[in-house]
């Protein structure tokens, strides 16, 4: 027991011998009345003891964080185009074997089910419509914790939130998957629509897009035109048509050029038109409507001479008619 002692012992307020703490101890003094509570052995005591309690402790919070779930998204929107496939990736965290859990892929509420997997099955009964037959869980990451989803033939209404959710018998956790999907559509296409406003109307129309994009109107030297009128609508599949109208005046010179970007990906197609310069001269009001006077009047002087020289030649004919028969019935005889 050598060494069990450490500094002075003191009794009743006097300090001990330094043999005291070997066995010789003032007689009928218990340890507990010595300040010892327990004994010369209460260190090795006292170490076993706290050992055993940070044992049982590191048990119970190991037990603790097992029956945690934790669910863990990629932090980040993924983008894809429409008609692809694309895999929406989400993993337990720290990894763990998933086959045993219940997995669900939703939207933005529970009845809206994309994807079920329970206990090593796939369960389509609560599935929407939109998804039968284009979504899989991928069971080759199920042992390391993977709970990825592939979604095939990718739709302009798969855009949005996804909830990656899981659940056991104890824990439910979920993280959220953002996904953008896009489609760029065909060239603009040009065309005249007629004079308006002193200027010639021109249109550009684009379809195949999304989201819905943006139309722009440029000159030849890069500055934007402000459109006129903007209208957009989307066909059975969800892309979208837009349709833009400009007013150009006889003072813009060069190429007109028509943008369409999808600024989601940052793409975009152009076209450009060249309008010849009479377009505009005819564009002048003042000078429409003094052709179309000048064209009236043009065509009702022809009708008119037509008609004069067509009358004189009616009244010629019936004047010379009129003599050769009146002398007829009087039976008159010219020498």
């Amino acid at each position: 027991m050598a060494g069990c002692c450490e500094g002075p012992l003191s009794f009743g307020g006097a300090p001990l011998e330094k043999n005291t703490c070997r066995g010789h101890l003032p007689p009928g003094k218990p340890l507990t009345q010595m300040g010892l509570p327990w004994g010369c052995g209460t260190p090795s005591l006292t170490r076993h003891a706290r050992s055993l309690l940070t044992s049982l402790i590191t048990l119970l919070l190991l037990q603790l964080g097992s029956a945690q779930l934790t669910v863990v998204g990629p932090g980040h929107p993924l983008t894809a185009t429409v008609g692809q496939d694309v895999v929406l990736p989400c993993h337990l965290s720290p990894l763990r074997d998933a086959h045993s859990l219940e997995v669900r892929w939703i939207r933005h509420r529970l009845s809206e089910t994309v994807h079920h997997y329970h206990n090593g099955e796939d369960l389509y009964g609560e599935q929407m419509g939109a998804y039968a037959g284009r979504t899989e869980l991928v069971r080759d990451g199920l042992s390391a914790g993977s709970l990825d989803l592939r979604i095939t033939g990718l739709r302009p209404s798969d855009d949005g939130q996804y909830f990656c959710t899981v659940e056991d018998a104890d824990a439910y956790a979920e993280a959220i998957v953002d996904l953008e999907v896009s489609a760029t559509g065909a060239d603009p296409h040009l065309s005249l629509g007629g004079y308006e406003a002193g200027g010639v109307r021109v249109l550009c129309r684009s379809a195949g897009w999304y989201p819905l994009p943006q139309l722009l109107w440029r000159d030849a030297r890069g500055q934007h035109l402000p459109s006129v009128s903007q209208t957009h609508s989307q066909d059975q599949e969800g892309l979208f048509e837009i349709e833009g109208a400009v007013i150009v005046i006889g003072s813009v010179e060069g190429p007109l050029t028509c943008v369409v970007r999808n600024s989601r990906i940052q793409q975009e197609w152009e076209s450009s038109l060249h309008i010849a310069a009479p377009f505009f001269h005819n564009a002048q009001p003042w000078m429409v409507a003094l052709s179309l006077v000048l064209v009236l009047l043009a065509v009702s002087i022809g009708l008119g001479v037509y008609l004069f020289r067509k009358q004189g030649k009616l009244a010629a004919q019936g004047w010379s008619g009129g003599r050769c028969s009146a002398g007829s019935p009087l039976g008159l005889e010219w020498g």
